[in-house]
């Protein structure tokens, strides 16, 4: 079974996106950061959390892919608002009727995803 299917399929991944965004919406810190389309980015996430989990390739397909971290590098992302991002996640995935490892799997990626994003978005800070 992948960590898709452990993490509840469509539905789980749904669930921590809703989650997910509640948090990140009453953030002061991070909503200057987010566009007034909240659900246009929720879509994006799904998708980019659905293929990350190994469920289907919808980011990919819908969206051509790309390396996180460059879609992200117009954007002034610094390490606090990647702190924030992932206390928010972090908060989310307790949400989430999944095993422990999967989400723990999917919280260290994304780590090490927001570290890439940081570093290629450092330069809005030099």
């Amino acid at each position: 079974m992948s960590a898709y299917e452990q993490f509840g399929g469509e539905r789980g991944v749904k669930q921590l996106v809703e989650a997910f965004y509640d948090l990140v919406y009453a953030d002061p810190v991070l909503l200057p950061l987010f566009p007034d389309d909240k659900e246009r980015v929720k879509q994006h996430q799904f998708e980019f959390l659905t293929q990350l989990l190994g469920g289907p390739k919808l980011y990919t397909e819908r969206r051509g892919g790309g390396n996180l971290a460059m879609i992200h590098r117009d954007h002034p992302i610094s390490e606090t608002h990647a702190g924030h991002w992932l206390g928010c996640m972090e908060q989310a995935l307790k949400t989430v009727e999944a095993p422990e490892p999967i989400k723990r799997q999917l919280f260290h990626r994304l780590i090490m995803s927001s570290s890439n994003v940081v570093r290629v978005c450092s330069h809005h800070f030099e």
